[in-house]
């Protein structure tokens, strides 16, 4: 019967093909894989499925975080001029490592290694190991808008109390220029590759090739009493 349902009502899998059904289990399995996605807590997942032991819904659980690492290594990654960079399942690992809420970020993620420190302050537009992509577009257009928005008037007033514009080396300008700039190649670069994720936008451009490197093998001789 079930075999003729599937027919019926034309039920197909992730990737168009035909599924034929022949057992119920598979719509129970559906279900609260779908229920531990949406992040039901696993007390009440038991008590849904009229499972014995925690152990036998913590499986459903595990499929929920596997499919998320599955999502976040599916986008390709590349900086802002075009570079790919190679993401691993240990770079997924480290932004959850420690439960570090500051690696993730309204407008990305911070691919600092776990054990290690921030000294840029909130300069996240203009650092290497700032990560983002195109589900963040909304956030970096807000922010773009408004950080024009903040330059026009910090300016206009400075104008009107010093009767002179607003040098263009002070360093606040400076920085909130960095920042406009920083947005602006974010935005063109996931314009260009909206599935694709853009990493430092604000920084250097990477060598594409390799680097070469001047080896002085008799300078320890020389520097020899």
């Amino acid at each position: 019967m079930l075999r003729e349902f599937s027919k019926i009502v034309n039920i197909t899998d992730s990737k168009g093909q035909a599924v034929g059904l022949s057992h119920t289990h598979r719509f129970r399995h559906t279900k609260l894989t779908r229920l531990a996605e949406l992040g039901l807590p696993v007390h009440v997942l038991m008590r849904y499925a009229g499972h014995a032991t925690p152990s036998m819904s913590m499986h459903y659980v595990a499929a929920r975080q596997e499919h998320a690492e599955q999502a976040f290594l599916a986008t390709a990654k590349l900086r802002a001029d075009g570079t790919h960079v190679t993401f691993s399942r240990d770079d997924h690992d480290s932004l959850h490592l420690f439960n570090r809420a500051e690696r993730f970020l309204p407008h990305g993620w911070c691919m600092l290694p776990p054990l290690q420190t921030c000294d840029k302050g909130n300069a996240c537009l203009t650092c290497s190991v700032f990560v983002t992509d195109a589900s963040h577009q909304p956030a970096l257009e807000r922010q773009l808008a408004e950080t024009k928005a903040l330059i026009d008037r910090s300016t206009t007033a400075f104008q009107e109390r010093h009767g002179r514009p607003m040098p263009e080396d002070n360093v606040w300008l400076l920085q909130r220029r960095a920042e406009h700039a920083a947005l602006t190649r974010l935005l063109e670069a996931i314009g260009d590759k909206p599935n694709c994720a853009v990493q430092g936008a604000g920084c250097g451009t990477t060598p594409a090739g390799p680097v070469p490197l001047a080896l002085d093998l008799d300078r320890h001789r020389r520097t020899q009493p």
